[in-house]
């Protein structure tokens, strides 16, 4: 049921691919200051749901229906950065460069001393700090992340979830895959 607290709210959605049902008669619902962890194994749909939410993919049946949510910020199990071009010249193109909070987050992550380095040169956990800037950065109502903890180092993935609990409380909404653990307190939605 919508309510003024409501950010997403999904109700019987099916998905199939060919003949096959990926899954189905999936129905949930997210409000401000809660997180949905979507579980499952590989191939479950974790993905596909994901795009759906974001209106990438179509399902096959079911409303979504998008309450208060005015933006979605997205960081996808792919890092969506321009290997070619600098740390730098990545964060003009997303926008970051003369955000104010940009230099204590580039010092937290150790990325201050890097942004005339290819990201092509950078390691695979570096670009994901790099990539992780646009959810530290971000004036959304709803964030959505696909395996945003894979490839962090400790230090980086308690950064990480100490935020997302901070968003939690400034009553955003989060809804991610993950199949590693964090301390976010979670709805879990199972594709299995």
């Amino acid at each position: 049921m919508m309510n003024n607290q409501s950010l997403i709210i999904a109700e019987k959605i099916a998905y199939k691919i060919n003949d096959k049902k990926l899954f189905h008669n999936l129905s949930f619902y997210v409000n401000k200051g809660e997180a949905l962890h979507i579980c499952g194994s590989n191939g479950s749909g974790k993905s596909t749901l994901i795009r759906i939410i974001l209106g990438i993919t179509s399902q096959t049946k079911g409303n979504f229906n998008y309450g208060n949510t005015k933006k979605i910020c997205y960081l996808g199990h792919k890092n969506a950065l321009k290997s070619y071009l600098s740390v730098a010249d990545n964060l003009m193109l997303l926008d970051l460069d003369d955000h104010i909070e940009l230099d204590p987050y580039l010092k937290k992550l150790e990325l201050k001393e890097l942004l005339d380095i290819t990201v092509a040169n950078l390691s695979f956990g570096q670009q994901k700090k790099l990539a992780l800037l646009r959810i530290f950065l971000n004036d959304s109502d709803l964030i959505i992340l696909d395996e945003p903890f894979v490839g962090l180092d400790k230090k980086t993935l308690d950064l990480v979830i100490d935020f997302l609990a901070k968003e939690l409380d400034a009553k955003k909404g989060i809804i991610y895959t993950s199949h590693i653990h964090c301390e976010i307190e979670s709805k879990i939605l199972n594709l299995e």
